[in-house]
């Protein structure tokens, strides 16, 4: 079996990278997207409050209902969204790393330097390796907590409907 060669690796590592700015690119739009929501909910909340307050009990009960889920899959949404955000960024076999800014951050410039001097191919496969696991890791989170966030404004978008729909027609 042939053995893997480092650029090959290094382009494995920048494709695992590009996932992760694709994810922060999601988060981005799906921030804008929940700030619309929260502006409309803003700008319609005198509305929103003559309608919990004027309606007959069991529509009452309904309208609150939906108002209360509003606010809970808004505030789930941005907790994943904030999850996604700022992510958990952890190497967790070594803690000497060369291409993990962590590590990196943790080590002396004149120490840095000489390590990365000394460094020879097999080592830095293995470093390259390691980060490609740590990122991919990272990227699988971040789009995990994106995708929470997606399908809680999905629901939210219907609830939102929902409550607007409710007050027009009742």
């Amino acid at each position: 079996m042939e053995k893997i060669n480092l650029q090959f690796l290094q382009s494995e590592l920048n494709r695992v990278c590009e996932w992760i700015k694709f994810s922060d690119k999601k988060t981005g739009f799906l921030s804008a997207y929940y700030s619309t929501i929260f502006g409309l909910l803003i700008s319609q909340k005198e509305s929103i409050l003559n309608n919990i307050l004027n309606y007959q009990k069991w529509m009452f009960a309904l309208y609150l209902f939906i108002f209360i889920a509003v606010i809970i899959s808004f505030i789930i949404g941005m907790y994943f969204l904030f999850k996604s955000i700022f992510p958990r960024l952890k190497n967790s076999f070594t803690d000497k790393s060369l291409f993990y800014f962590g590590h990196i951050a943790k080590t002396k410039f004149i120490d840095f330097s000489k390590k990365m001097q000394e460094l020879n191919e097999d080592e830095a496969e293995k470093q390259v390796i390691e980060q490609i696991y740590t990122n991919s890791i990272i990227a699988n989170q971040k789009m995990k907590n994106v995708q929470i966030s997606i399908k809680s404004f999905v629901v939210l978008v219907i609830l939102v409907l929902s409550l607007i729909l409710s007050s027009r027609t009742w």
